[in-house]
């Protein structure tokens, strides 16, 4: 064996590979504690989710922050402008129906439901201040659901038909 293959430390002298063999097993081990110390942060946050959508547990689509700046739905376009929601042009709806669809979006509630979201209607954008987005998909079934997209859950919306949210 030759000196340069062995390596001294905290006064220890081993091999290259003895050191490395070390070295796997104290990373096995530390791996195998924290594995059990802190599990996987994904079981939580699927708990986090369950426990957030409790069956009959109604909440609102739209936080009250008044961060919100524009609403797309299809073609129409709403618009904050200067503490007053306008259409922007070419607008189907007059000042007074605008304001009324915009009110009842920011009013939704709706709850959980098992109920499977078939009949897509269409796609609603909504913008708010910073530049952030969000979508969310509305159907048509016996009743409206709301799905938020890349999420398992669906919402049936409480007191809203779809013309009332659409504008029709």
């Amino acid at each position: 064996m030759k000196v340069n293959e062995k390596r001294k430390i905290f006064g220890l002298t081993m091999t290259r590979r003895a050191w490395n063999n070390v070295l796997v097993y104290a990373i096995l081990i530390i791996m195998v504690v924290f594995w059990y110390v802190a599990p996987p942060v994904k079981e939580e946050a699927e708990q986090g989710i369950k426990d957030e959508a409790a069956p009959g547990e109604v909440i609102g689509l739209i936080p009250d922050d008044g961060n919100l700046r524009e609403i797309q739905i299809d073609e129409l376009r709403l618009v904050l402008e200067e503490q007053k929601w306008r259409c922007q042009n070419p607008c189907r709806l007059s000042e007074k129906a605008a304001e009324s669809v915009v009110e009842n979006w920011l009013a939704l509630t709706m709850e959980p439901t098992s109920q499977t979201a078939e009949n897509l209607i269409t796609d609603v954008y909504f913008r708010f201040a910073g530049g952030e987005e969000a979508r969310v998909e509305l159907y048509a079934e016996s009743e409206l659901i709301i799905r938020l997209p890349n999420q398992q859950q669906s919402f049936r919306v409480k007191e809203f038909t779809a013309s009332q949210l659409l504008g029709h």
